[in-house]
């Protein structure tokens, strides 16, 4: 029986997922539209019966819901329901008499075991910052069938097995491999004239990496120049400093992150991340932490179940700014943070999860081609958003300028004014002017 289901994707889109050797590596802008493009080609070829075994890799499991849900379901969903099933519990889908493992890369001892002639690698540029993954887990599996087919996409993020599976594809003594390259504007349905306009405040490695999907050196992609500024250390309050905490809340699956900065140094002087604390343990932590440091101003994310926290922490009398993060509002800390970190106007502590964390910072483009910052999928960004907070109420530090040593002429002059010195006819004029 011949099982049609109206399902198209845009030229550009096509192309990956007509091409015929081994391993096709796409390397793409954000929002170029991938993995909507996987998931249609994944239905056409299960109906059409072109693979049998099919394995599909993600960052986390909460984003594989999400694309079954919006990508799979919507067109499954208009056919017979003998025609598909999808076990949601074990993450397989089954279509006519083809089924797609779907597994996250932060379970890789749930992806091992089982061989497959049809696959697709989703965010490659995160998913293989792993080797691991690749060279032990995912590769092996693709062995038993001659004629495996797969797709290995994302958006890089440095250079690594990525990278090099990008190098291959270039390469024509390699035909087992072919690259293809797209930016954000190659997908016809943005708002093109809205994400130029977003990027002209955008940093230019950001632009570079995330909208012309160019691979850079293996640094941040929002914030450079990390480990340059990371030479704080943690300090107990001085008498006559004031001090600024920056407080970012969660209770089970974030974290509550404290940072407390010297608003004499602009340096990071205390660090706290915690999670699964209750509120009222929460409450006391930061109470007692802004009376240690000599009253602190505290700036918190006011936004959802930070409202009511600001306010039991205000009524407790903790100095409190709260800021309630809309898109715009995080966009104007976030870049504050970046600017002051490039120009190396505050110091923060060395610390492995904080350089991790400012280091995976990155950001989404809505369809509309607005910019969001936020950590990858799977990832956290409790600790930039409580340093941006803080880092918010900050000013840059006031330097007095060095005086340069008087010059022998200045001196002679000044010896002529105070008469010790008769001055030449030749000055006297312009010197009494």
């Amino acid at each position: 029986m011949d099982v049609e289901l109206e399902i198209k994707n845009f030229p550009k889109q096509q192309q990956i997922f007509d091409s015929k050797v081994r391993h096709m590596v796409c390397v793409k802008g954000r929002r170029f539209g991938l993995t909507k493009g996987a998931a249609n080609d994944y239905i056409k070829s299960a109906l059409l019966k072109q693979f049998k075994r099919g394995l599909w890799i993600d960052t986390v499991n909460a984003n594989i819901e999400r694309y079954v849900e919006r990508y799979f379901l919507p067109h499954l969903k208009k056919l017979p329901e003998s025609l598909w099933h999808w076990r949601k519990q074990e993450k397989i889908l089954e279509i006519r008499d083809s089924y797609i493992d779907l597994r996250s890369a932060d379970r890789p001892e749930n992806i091992e075991g089982f061989g497959y002639d049809k696959y697709f690698i989703n965010e490659a540029g995160i998913v293989l910052k792993d080797e691991y993954l690749w060279n032990n887990a995912i590769r092996p599996m693709l062995w038993d069938y001659k004629n495996t087919r797969g797709v290995i996409g994302g958006t890089p993020k440095g250079k690594g097995v990525f990278f090099e599976m990008a190098e291959r594809g270039k390469d024509p003594s390699q035909p087992d491999y072919e690259f293809l390259r797209f930016t954000t504007f190659d997908n016809p349905f943005l708002d093109i004239a809205n994400i130029k306009q977003e990027i002209t405040s955008m940093p230019e490695r950001v632009v570079k990496q995330e909208i012309y999907a160019e691979f850079l050196d293996d640094t941040g992609v929002v914030f450079r120049g990390i480990l340059d500024v990371s030479t704080a250390h943690p300090q107990d309050p001085v008498n006559g400093h004031l001090y600024v905490v920056g407080v970012d809340l969660a209770k089970v699956q974030d974290f509550t992150v404290i940072v407390v900065f010297d608003r004499t140094t602009n340096e990071q002087v205390y660090f706290k991340r915690m999670n699964q604390i209750d509120w009222p343990l929460q409450k006391k932590y930061i109470i007692d932490i802004t009376e240690h440091y000599n009253h602190a101003l505290t700036l918190i994310d006011a936004t959802g179940i930070g409202d009511p926290i600001a306010d039991d922490l205000i009524r407790a009398g903790v100095a409190i700014e709260p800021i309630k993060l809309s898109n715009e509002s995080k966009k104007e800390i976030i870049e504050k943070l970046v600017i002051w970190i490039e120009q190396k106007k505050l110091k923060l502590m060395l610390l492995e999860e904080q350089t991790r964390e400012l280091t995976n910072f990155t950001y989404d483009i809505s369809s509309s081609g607005r910019i969001m910052y936020s950590a990858p999928a799977g990832f956290h960004d409790d600790i930039v958003i409580a340093n941006a907070l803080a880092i918010w109420s900050l000013q840059p530090l006031i330097k007095e300028p060095e005086k340069e040593p008087p010059t022998l002429i200045h001196e002679y002059f000044k010896q002529i004014k105070r008469g010790e010195y008769e001055a030449p006819e030749i000055l006297d004029e312009e010197w009494d002017n």
